[in-house]
């Protein structure tokens, strides 16, 4: 993992990181590519759970339980077939990467999304992980 993540995770669980085989294998039964600056990340730890700055709260789900968890939310995922969920905070908010331009987005994990919003939040996993630390 890169130096200028380090911060971000200070506070937080860090199970061991997914090997490349884990990330390939999950990788080809996806149709997009994982960003690399998330997957960085999770080599380094699959997943985990804890406090992003002052205020906030953040599940990454481990790798190998990322299309199990986008199944799971089917019903909620189906109305955004653009959008791959890869984490949640401590509440109700969403996280996934939109699958055409690999930037991070955050939205209500139960929305309707005739009336409800998915917000941009970076174009990067440092992006988002600055705004969870200095904003959320």
């Amino acid at each position: 993992m890169e130096p200028k993540f380090e911060k971000f995770f200070t506070d937080f669980f860090k199970p061991e990181g997914a090997d490349d085989a884990l990330i390939d294998g999950i990788s080809k039964r996806l149709d997009f590519k994982l960003p690399g600056d998330y997957l960085d990340v999770m080599r380094t730890f699959n997943g985990g759970d804890g406090e992003i700055g002052k205020n906030s709260y953040l599940v990454l789900f481990p790798i190998n339980e990322l299309i199990e968890t986008n199944s799971d939310y089917e019903l909620l995922m189906k109305q955004i077939p653009g959008f791959f969920l890869f984490g949640k905070d401590a509440a109700d908010t969403g996280y996934a990467f939109r699958k055409t331009d690999l930037s991070y987005h955050s939205f209500g994990l139960m929305s309707n999304f005739k009336t409800d919003f998915i917000t941009y939040i970076s174009n990067d996993f440092e992006g988002f992980l600055n705004f969870l630390y200095m904003h959320a």
